[in-house]
């Protein structure tokens, strides 16, 4: 195990320059990657994958590498959420490189729903990723959150975001903040890509993002070119999408979509 490098990845920024992000014929030569704005907010569509084979994550992975800055990786254990996926998460690192030549853990935002946390530890820290994101509700019942948190945060330099599923109270959140980088909301119970949004989604993201202004706020679960706009104007920045980027069409050009939705909303 490595101690964590000095220098951290930073999130994308919560205020930026150019007051409401311009116009949208302005946006409409931007690539997702170069970060609209949303009310202030940089705006960042994550591709999300969920397979059961390390070919089938490859063969998405190539579809949208050069037009994400992060990808996540949905990890799913059969247990906690759907059913079984790809669990190796160590053979991760092999996924290609950037087209700048950057290694692909440098872009792995890993999404993990799975019952026993503390197991994972680990691999996830042999892999280093950018990101990585468990459940709140996987640790009821236990005080393992705190270590699995500290543990990966001082051996990687990874960004850790906390999710939260729609029927959990929000409140659940407040005594963790000081040690996440931000929130993941889930737009459904996890488990299975494609489901129908909980609409209290949208106002439970609101109350914390009037509570906690300074939290970036990520998204997961029916995010698409019809529910966006509503995320974004609850109050979040970061946007993960399965169907609605790898479904129909091409995948570069759905996340263009969705970032300027998100922008203009």
């Amino acid at each position: 195990m490595n101690k964590k490098d000095d220098e951290n990845v930073s999130l994308p920024p919560n205020q930026g320059e150019g007051g409401d992000g311009g116009k949208l014929d302005a946006l409409r030569d931007q690539t997702p990657s170069s970060s609209p704005l949303v009310r202030g907010r940089s705006v960042e569509i994550v591709p999300a994958i969920l397979r059961t084979t390390y070919e089938k994550i490859a063969e998405d992975w190539e579809k949208v590498a050069r037009a994400a800055r992060h990808i996540q990786i949905d990890v799913t254990d059969g247990i906690f959420a759907g059913e079984k996926s790809f669990l190796d998460i160590k053979r991760l690192e092999h996924l290609p490189a950037s087209p700048a030549g950057d290694p692909p853990n440098g872009r792995i935002e890993l999404h993990m729903m799975v019952q026993t946390p503390a197991e994972y530890v680990e691999d996830i820290i042999d892999l280093n990723p950018a990101r990585c994101v468990f459940h709140i509700e996987a640790f009821l019942g236990t005080m393992d959150l705190p270590f699995v948190y500290n543990t990966i945060g001082e051996y990687t330099s990874a960004e850790m975001g906390i999710a939260i599923n729609p029927d959990t109270n929000i409140d659940r959140l407040t005594e963790y903040l000081p040690i996440v980088q931000y929130v993941l909301f889930m737009g459904y119970t996890p488990g299975f890509a494609g489901q129908e949004i909980n609409p209290n989604v949208f106002k439970k993201i609101s109350d914390f993002h009037i509570a906690h202004p300074a939290i970036t706020i990520a998204v997961d679960g029916h995010v698409d070119k019809a529910t966006i706009p509503q995320y974004a104007k609850a109050g979040a920045s970061i946007f993960c999408s399965n169907t609605a980027i790898f479904g129909a069409g091409n995948p570069e050009e759905n996340m263009k979509q969705l970032a300027l939705l998100a922008a203009s909303a």
